[in-house]
């Protein structure tokens, strides 16, 4: 039973330690090794494997293989000599490193209890892992004996070879499994026994040999390099989403176009990180590789369509992968970015493990020294290289409607200004998300404006409601690189609350606030409020429900006349006013042109003749679809309102959020009339178009209809 599973640890190795080249065994070797310490050295592995190796050390020489078979990948569809070059760094890595793995063999074999540790390339960007490879190396000492990568290989084929046939295609055909779902049951980018022994005996030069080597994983990868380039249609295969949508197709095809856009190095990466994922890689697995790799753009625009209702939940099912699929920035990157930093931080220390991984950014716990003492913090910083990377999506997606017109005059015209307004939207949060400066300054306006007491009623454990956004330490020497943040402890998100009581109290107040801020005084929005973006932190003693809230990368201020014309817009669509629509649209849009004003009108009454029981919220639809309703700040207030609504649903409420948005309404309108100081959205002669008396009156079915299903 322990060989069957140790064979079954070492079977993507093996497999794969033909990488380069897997030879035949040492006794029917064809070629003659002149140098007998050589000589020694291939039979003493030998004996090793045949004295069966511990498990841990058969994973030391899957690490060495799975390490080298990156340098193969990174040398594919490149130029000669860039496939020679990479070809003798993988080889000079293996003579650094196969005294270690024999050393450790040896250790073991005489009952040793030290080691040295065989690292694997910590996975971010191929060429990254193989300068840390690389970096590894250097540090080695040079071996005694030199041995040729395509002979050196061949030192771990034999206990490949010893497998009888039998279970030999069982663990081959486990490995196949892993990946079968999308990128077919052939995939395996592992030269074949046939291929390795031919190229070792061939003719030619080292360098002309190591070209065929890298050639034959290039020929694999090439095979399968279309799965990944029609990623989409791959997934519709699979029957995940709903092909019988028009919007579902359209994104089908934008993932396509997408992945045919992505540079060479993308798939190399997800290449290398699908044939080391593992035997048992599981499906979901398999798009999490995918998706990682991509750059932010795709990762954002798939997650804001997989929100829209009518996708299906099979599609939003799928983009929930997106949202766990971050990857993760190796803690020798994070020092790197921290050392390079010219703000002035005295940084003192790092956490290894992430607190928190976007697309864009990452969140570490680290301490800094601070007024001559060390302070724990939240240390956020951007992904290395993804300035890089948002600029190189930002060109795809814009280029995707313009080369795509074809396939929107198939699906409807409309989807065209859906598309573009959505990447409108990608593209300033990309742009607003790679300055740091922006997020420190956003988080600053959060600790001024979200940060409150409240009194709690009706609940026996709590009487008072603390809202807290973490304090943002400046760079000592101006701008930073860093985003350096109190760091808050304890707390657990809202969704692993047992008491519904105290849920329904922070989802009450959660929804006031947000919406009284947004609409009726500072403007002021988080668009990403999520469960992930909030901690609640419950205190019994203290009588206090503590809620700490974070990342306000998605946030943004509404001005008072996207406040008026959100108001105007909504009421006009309730009461069917072609008039007040037309108004809250000439608003939104800053334009005041009497012909534009027609038009708008129109239009209106015409839409208003052929769906006469079009709701409010289907008019704001139209509004964008027509590319009328152009204010990204409302679209944020759309999208964070989306968000928001999902606390109280979450325990069944579905009223919930109507009532507190009315009962908020209901209380500015009345501070409104009560009160002439106060700066409310609409102005009095809007008022008085609309009715004060009728404003009040229908204001409560206004909202419920506004912000209804």
């Amino acid at each position: 039973m322990v060989k069957n599973k140790i064979l079954l640890i070492f079977s993507t190795l093996i497999i794969f330690v033909m990488v380069s080249a897997c030879s035949v065994p040492v006794a029917n070797q064809k070629r003659v090794i002149a140098n007998s310490d050589l000589e020694a050295l291939l039979d003493e592995f030998k004996s090793h494997y045949e004295a069966n190796l511990s498990p841990e050390r058969k994973a030391e020489v899957k690490t060495v293989e799975e390490n080298l078979l990156k340098y193969l990948i990174e040398a594919t569809s490149r130029d000669d000599a860039y496939k020679v070059k990479i070809f003798k760094e993988a080889e000079n890595y293996f003579n650094k490193i196969y005294p270690v793995v024999l050393s450790n063999i040896r250790a073991e074999k005489a009952g040793e209890k030290n080691y040295t540790v065989i690292k694997k390339a910590p996975l971010w960007s191929l060429k990254e892992e193989l300068r840390f490879l690389n970096k590894e190396a250097a540090g080695l000492p040079a071996p005694k004996i030199k041995i040729d990568l395509l002979e050196g290989l061949s030192l771990f084929s034999t206990l490949y070879q010893n497998i009888n046939e039998v279970n030999r295609a069982k663990l081959g055909d486990n490995y196949k499994t892993a990946v079968q779902k999308f990128m077919g049951a052939e995939f395996d980018l592992h030269p074949n026994y046939e291929e390795i022994e031919k190229l070792l005996d061939s003719n030619g030069t080292e360098e002309e040999k190591m070209i065929k080597a890298v050639n034959l994983v290039e020929a694999k990868i090439q095979k399968h390099e279309m799965k990944i380039r029609s990623i989409g249609s791959e997934i519709a295969k699979s029957g995940q989403v709903d092909m019988k949508s028009g919007q579902i197709r359209v994104v089908v095809k934008f993932m396509d176009y997408y992945f045919t856009k992505v540079p060479d190095d993308v798939v190399k990466t997800i290449m290398s990180e699908l044939v080391t994922g593992g035997i048992k890689l599981p499906e979901e697995e398999v798009l999490k590789i995918v998706f990682r790799n991509t750059g932010p753009g795709l990762g954002k625009v798939l997650q804001q369509i997989g929100k829209e209702k009518g996708v299906g939940g099979q599609f939003s099912k799928l983009m929930e992968i997106l949202e766990s699929s971050g990857k993760e920035v190796p803690i020798h990157l994070v020092d790197e970015v921290v050392k390079t930093d010219v703000g002035g931080f005295e940084v003192r220390s790092i956490d290894q493990k992430p607190l928190g991984t976007g697309t864009i950014a990452q969140v570490n716990k680290a301490s800094i020294w601070v007024d001559d003492k060390e302070v724990e913090v939240a240390l956020r910083f951007l992904k290395p290289g993804v300035a890089d990377r948002c600029k190189e999506d930002i060109k795809i997606l814009r280029q995707f409607v313009p080369d795509n017109e074809a396939l929107f005059a198939q699906e409807g015209v409309e989807d065209i200004k859906v598309m573009s307004t959505l990447i409108d939207s990608v593209e300033k949060f990309l742009n607003d998300e790679v300055d740091l400066s922006v997020a420190v300054q956003k988080q600053k306006m959060a600790f001024d404006i979200y940060n409150r007491s409240v009194k709690v009623v009706k609940n026996e454990k709590f009487k008072m409601l603390e809202m807290r956004v973490p304090e943002v330490f400046m760079a000592p020497n101006g701008k930073s690189n860093l985003h350096v943040q109190e760091f808050a402890a304890g707390g657990v998100k809202f969704a692993k609350l047992d008491d519904v009581a105290t849920k329904k109290v922070i989802a009450q107040e959660m929804v006031r606030m947000w919406f009284e801020e947004a609409l009726f005084r500072s403007g002021f929005l988080n668009a990403d409020l999520h469960q992930g973006n909030f901690r609640v932190l419950l205190t019994e003693d203290e009588g206090k429900i503590k809620i700490h809230l974070f990342d306000f990368g998605l946030s943004s201020t509404l001005t008072k006349e996207d406040q008026r014309a959100f108001l105007l817009v909504g009421a006009g669509a309730y009461l069917k006013s072609p008039k007040t629509l037309a108004d809250g649209l000439m608003v939104s849009m800053n334009r005041s042109e009497p012909a534009l004003r027609a038009k708008l009108l129109k239009e209106i009454e015409a839409e208003m003749k052929i769906n006469p029981l079009k709701r409010p919220e289907e008019w704001v639809v139209w509004c964008v679809q027509k590319n009328y309703f152009v204010s990204e700040n409302l679209g944020a207030f759309a999208r964070g309102s989306l968000l928001l609504k999902q606390l109280p649903e979450s325990m069944g409420e579905t009223e919930m959020f109507k009532n507190v948005i009315v009962k908020t309404a209901i209380a500015n309108l009345g501070h409104a009339i009560a009160d002439r100081d106060y700066d409310y959205p609409l102005t009095k002669i809007d008022m008085v178009k609309l009715g004060m008396v009728h404003m009040k009156n229908t204001c409560v079915d206004l909202f419920k209809s506004f912000f209804g299903k």
